[in-house]
């Protein structure tokens, strides 16, 4: 353990804090960054690492939830369209433009006439500020565009814009903007119960008990005149924590799995909505494309939308699930011949969905808006979606200053670029936002700053990753060889990883910060012995402790590749 993490556990029962956040996903980053902007004294605390849960196991959209027009949520839909205009602004790096293209088949809802006036009515909600407007197709056209579409009953199609991002680096960075702006950021110190008081009668929330998860002890107690529980799928065990009895569940969680294939066995251009032939539901082939390597291209199927009883710690992509998704890519492109053996990697996430008070809804009917819960002392957020977190954290942040008893000062997340977007241009087409810091790095002219590294690091970080090169070129330019050939992350990621981005174990960095857990033909574990060499120094490992992360890691990977074993 680093001494700075030791002093810090050891000064937090001598501290009152203003705010303390459990949980350490988007959501509770966004909070702990909204409530430091605005000069509160904020702790955030998270059981494992950042992002661990659905912030790194989302489908990586930014989006306005086109189908929740066909459910009248005009409401949700205006609120997610309007937060994707101001992230694609805030965030150019991390958050970027995704073309879809949905076809249109004789005798299947909704026809290409439908469509096209409900995607009037989405680019009129997001009040025509959308990164491409949307265009209509007929056979012919959109057959040129991806050829691999099912031909039959194909009438054409249309195309429109919403986003994609990095969903666990947008974490990252919210983090990282709270603790610039005086958050305390504490990873791995677990939630084991509540500080309670009688006040007028009814007990009063005054703080959490914590256990170090990295070297257990004794529980420390952390005070905060208030505590909010942002903790997404683990709300309603957090909540046990408060009462004997079990209370009724706030939530209905659903289990979203994805599966990851190389690009050449699924060549798309544009993320192609698809209807699954089992149920009816949407899902998506998203590309992800290198245009500086076609190699280190993938192609993601997903998601799955089914009910989950299990614990949010051991959540996996299951045979079903994969046989559930093949078949869908099977349906939608029927020359392609994709089997389990082709999938490279999966991933698992739970939506943590506000349980309805309707019976019957299946899970793809389920509200997706949030719910804030109020007690004396305590707040929690549950529901919700990645897109619309920013305005979710402020709207717990308000509601943290009346129990605090004094008026909040104006939102500053509305119009502040996270880190690594402060000083890139605005998205302004034919421009790249990270074009000025692309093109700085390959005019290093460094032999290990090729194209691909170089998109790579801008595209990633924005603009920390001239002060990232600048270092590793000074201090050891050997920080900037690539971690394995066909994948452009470099050893120098490993370090700011450790130093600047709260990375304390193996899995932190391969699974999240790099993640060759999803982008890897082999997930990262040809290369898992060398990184964690790397990090021992760093964080004062052991001969031990390198191989008990090591194994850990190999851990990861087996229950990323469930599907192989499980029945289904």
């Amino acid at each position: 353990m680093s001494r700075l993490r030791r002093d810090l556990l050891s000064r937090l029962s001598d501290e009152v804090f203003d705010l303390l956040v459990i949980g350490g996903g988007i959501t509770g980053t966004g909070i702990a960054r909204d409530a430091a902007l605005r000069g509160l004294k904020v702790l955030l605390v998270e059981k494992s690492d950042l992002a661990i849960g659905t912030s790194s196991k989302s489908s990586k959209l930014i989006h306005g939830g086109l189908r929740y027009l066909q459910q009248a949520e005009l409401g949700l839909v205006f609120e997610s369209v309007s937060e994707r205009t101001r992230l694609l602004r805030l965030a150019p790096h991390l958050v970027r433009p995704l073309e879809f293209l949905v076809p249109a088949y004789r005798g299947q809802f909704p026809s290409r006439t439908m469509l096209h006036g409900g995607l009037l009515l989405y680019d009129a909600l997001a009040k025509f500020r959308v990164p491409g407007r949307h265009r209509m197709f007929r056979r012919d056209a959109i057959l040129e565009q991806e050829p691999l579409l099912r031909r039959a009953r194909l009438t054409g199609g249309v195309t429109y814009f919403d986003a994609t991002t990095t969903d666990a680096r947008l974490t990252v960075e919210n983090a990282l903007d709270a603790q610039r702006s005086g958050a305390t950021i504490l990873t791995y110190a677990k939630v084991v119960g509540f500080l309670t008081q009688s006040d007028a009668g009814q007990d009063r929330i005054y703080g959490v008990e914590l256990v170090d998860e990295l070297e257990p002890g004794a529980p420390i107690a952390a005070r905060a005149k208030v505590t909010i529980n942002a903790t997404g799928p683990w709300s309603d065990l957090v909540f046990r924590l408060l009462s004997r009895n079990q209370p009724a569940p706030l939530l209905r969680p659903t289990k979203g799995s994805h599966i990851v294939l190389d690009w050449e066995k699924l060549p798309i251009r544009r993320t192609v909505v698809m209807t699954a032939p089992q149920d009816h539901r949407v899902l998506f082939a998203i590309p992800w494309i290198d245009p500086e390597c076609s190699a280190a291209s993938r192609t993601v199927i997903g998601t799955t939308d089914t009910d989950y009883h299990g614990s949010p710690d051991r959540v996996a992509c299951d045979a079903d699930d994969a046989t559930y998704l093949l078949t869908c890519v099977q349906h939608a492109f029927p020359e392609t011949s994709v089997t389990k053996e082709d999938i490279l990697s999966t991933w698992s996430g739970l939506r943590p969905l506000v349980m309805p008070d309707a019976k019957g809804l299946s899970e793809s009917q389920i509200s997706r808006e949030h719910r804030l819960i109020h007690r004396p002392g305590l707040l929690a957020i549950v529901g919700g979606k990645l897109t619309t977190y920013r305005k979710m954290a402020a709207e717990v942040v308000e509601a943290a200053y009346e129990q605090l008893g004094h008026g909040a000062p104006p939102c500053p997340t509305e119009d502040r670029p996270l880190p690594g977007a402060q000083g890139l241009p605005p998205r302004e087409q034919p421009l790249d936002p990270i074009d000025p810091i692309r093109l700085g790095l390959l005019a290093m002219n460094h032999p290990q700053l090729d194209a691909q590294v170089c998109r790579h690091l801008a595209q990633e970080y924005g603009t920390r990753a001239l002060p990232l090169v600048e270092n590793a070129l000074r201090t050891q330019p050997a920080l900037l060889r690539r971690i394995e050939t066909e994948l452009p992350f470099v050893y120098a990621e490993i370090d700011l990883a450790v130093e600047e981005e709260f990375a304390l174990r193996l899995d932190d960095v391969l699974s999240r910060r790099l993640p060759l857990l999803l982008l890897s033909r082999d997930q990262g574990l040809a290369v898992a012995e060398a990184v964690a060499a790397h990090m021992a120094p760093l964080l004062g490992w052991s001969t031990q402790t390198q191989a008990a992360e090591v194994a850990r890691y190999q851990d990861t990977v087996a229950l990323s590749r469930a599907f192989r074993s499980s029945r289904g």
